[in-house]
Parts: C-alpha cells; structure tokens; sequence
C-alpha cells in the first residue's frame, strides 16, 4: 500500500494507492486517522485521492468473506468510525475519485464534502444488495441524507451502479469531468474551500448534520 499524506499551501492531500482496487482495510483505517490527526493540525483543507485511475472498492474482502465474524464486527465498527469523522470533520473534505467507488468507497464520498469524480467508464455505487449483502445502518443513514430522494430506491435496493453524471444527478458526485483533470479540479476547490474560516465552518457543518451523525454513532455498525 503506497500511502501518502503531503501538505502544501495549508491543503493536505491523502493518497492512498495499493496498485488493486484500495480495499478498506484495518492498516488503512489506521493510515487514514493518523493522517486526519495530521491535517487536524497543520492544514486547512483536505483532499482524498485514490491514485491514477482508482479510488475505492470497498471493504477488504478477505475478511469481509472469511469466517472469522469478530474480525468482521470489528473492521466495519473501524470503518464506521472513521466515516463519521470524515463527515464531521472540522475541515473541508474534498475527494478526487479517478476510479471505481463502489460499497465503502461509494460511503467514503458520501461522508466528503465535496466529491469530484471521472466522466465515463467508471462505476458508483452501493452494490450491497446485488452481492448478498445489506448496507450497514451507519451507511444507509448516511445514504438517506446525501443521495437524492429520487435516487435511493434505485441506489439501495435495485443496487443501481452509476456512471459520470448519473452518479452527480443521484448524490454520489458533485462533478463529473475528464480524468486527467479530477485530481486539479478537487485541488482547485481546496484552495477556494480552504479560505472558509475554520470556526464557522466546523460549526455549521455540526450543526447541518448533527442529526445524521447521532444516528449513524447509535447504530454503531
């Protein structure tokens, strides 16, 4: 796993690239708080960027499949975790998704502020339902407030998988463009978001969202 945490111009950029698909796994999670303490302290913006082409298929499945459910229990309470903090996160939290976002990584841009995704040929989506499986309580409330009310029948239960500006238009992304230009055009927000004044904005963003964040923390996973 090829994990970075740069920070310039008050913008700290997370990438995360393990050459496959960015499995979230329990090295991960630890990866991404230590770098979220990080920025916490020493910069004003944050952005998420999966590497060229990619950013996240979800929760690793080597565990998610074994038959170990401990172990299962624990990493989607991890997962649960550090899903709330982004989405409560005192900073703005932009993300660049060059690739597929599917199941945890689909969540991981519902729990950004900004999400700025590929134009064609790359999936989003909650696959939960199509692959046996129920989307966590701390995943479907978020996925209530952030997808469009049109979209969440289609989104949750048919386990619909959208591309460009489908997935802009159901609540996935806030833009779609070229790929070449996902990773400057989140970087470009950074620089405007990052002026925010860091009081208010870490308010407001309670405020808007506190609701949502009590009942995700009461489920748990």
């Amino acid at each position: 796993m090829a994990f970075n945490l740069a920070i310039n111009n008050d913008i700290a950029v997370i990438t995360f690239d393990d050459g496959k698909v960015n499995a979230v796994g329990f090295t991960l999670i630890q990866q991404f708080n230590d770098a979220l303490d990080e920025a916490e302290k020493n910069a004003k913006a944050v952005v998420l960027h999966g590497g060229e082409g990619k950013f996240c298929g979800g929760f690793d499945l080597s565990v998610m499949k074994a038959d170990d459910k401990a172990k299962q229990h624990e990493l989607v309470s991890k997962g649960a975790e550090l899903i709330v903090r982004l989405y409560s996160f005192p900073l703005p939290v932009i993300v660049a998704a060059e690739g597929h976002s599917i199941a945890m990584g689909a969540i991981m841009l519902m729990a950004a502020d900004l999400r700025i995704g590929k134009d064609a040929d790359t999936k989003y989506g909650l696959n939960e339902t199509a692959i046996g499986m129920v989307l966590p309580p701390f995943g479907m409330e978020l996925a209530k407030t952030r997808l469009a009310n049109t979209s969440q029948t289609e989104a949750l239960l048919f386990s619909r998988i959208y591309q460009g500006v489908e997935a802009v238009k159901a609540g996935f992304l806030d833009a779609a463009v070229p790929q070449d230009q996902v990773l400057a055009t989140a970087m470009g927000y950074a620089e405007k978001l990052k002026m925010l004044p860091r009081a208010s904005f870490a308010e407001s963003k309670l405020q808007l969202r506190n609701e949502t964040i009590e009942r995700m923390k009461a489920q748990g996973h």
